[in-house]
């Protein structure tokens, strides 16, 4: 399975990054959903962006939950976190397995200079995601910190948990690539991850996010 996830910047082309199965988005702008060709579901976090998982297979799309974060602030910008998604479906030959696979598209909120959102805000709605993974599941996402930055709640080997990036995905303002985006699942998981790469296209500013695309399959498919 060809996978794509993208907390992009603004609205896009949805098939300017290649062939996909599956497109996972954060912080996608509403305006540009009416642009998308294939099925799709959306949940808004804020005025005018939100989640959306993008599958070429409309089946696919029949078992999708929305959740809500324990605590958000109401009157935050549009770049901020408020909900999860997570897709539930079978995979391989015939869905022999009787496990079900789930993928989870979260963007825990970031601190704000005002202190209407704080790092302990920011830790709990990570802890809520890492809390939804287990050996048949998979996490994408932005963070907002480097695998090695994260606190000892939300730290990914003391949780049991990996990064399957490896490569910078955020363009900083001072041109530092750092990688602060995630593709999470446990270190014993049924799902295998594998060719992973950040896609760098030309863009009026370089600064922000870049798409990442990588492959999936289960241990019965290896």
């Amino acid at each position: 399975m060809q996978i794509i996830t993208f907390n992009c910047p603004g609205e896009f082309d949805i098939n300017r990054f290649g062939n996909f199965d599956l497109f996972f988005i954060q912080r996608c702008p509403a305006d540009m959903l009416a642009t998308i060709p294939y099925s799709f579901d959306y949940i808004e976090n804020y005025s005018g962006r939100g989640l959306c998982i993008v599958s070429k297979d409309e089946s696919m799309l029949k078992n999708i939950s929305n959740g809500e974060f324990s605590w958000y602030n109401e009157s935050a910008d549009n770049t901020q976190g408020k909900h999860w998604q997570t897709l539930t479906t079978y995979i391989g030959p015939g869905c022999a397995h009787p496990t079900p696979y789930k993928f989870i598209n979260g963007l825990p909120s970031y601190p704000e200079p005002d202190g209407s959102i704080l790092d302990k805000h920011r830790i709990l709605q990570t802890k809520e995601l890492i809390n939804m993974i287990d050996i048949s599941s998979m996490l994408v996402g932005d963070f907002h910190s480097a695998d090695h930055q994260l606190e000892d709640e939300i730290n990914l080997t003391k949780n049991n948990l990996v990064n399957h990036i490896e490569y910078g995905t955020f363009t900083c303002n001072n041109g530092y690539v750092d990688s602060i985006d995630k593709i999470i699942t446990t270190t014993d998981s049924l799902i295998v991850i594998s060719n992973v790469s950040v896609i760098k296209y030309d863009r009026e500013d370089p600064v922000g996010h870049w798409p990442i695309r990588f492959e999936l399959k289960t241990i019965l498919e290896t």
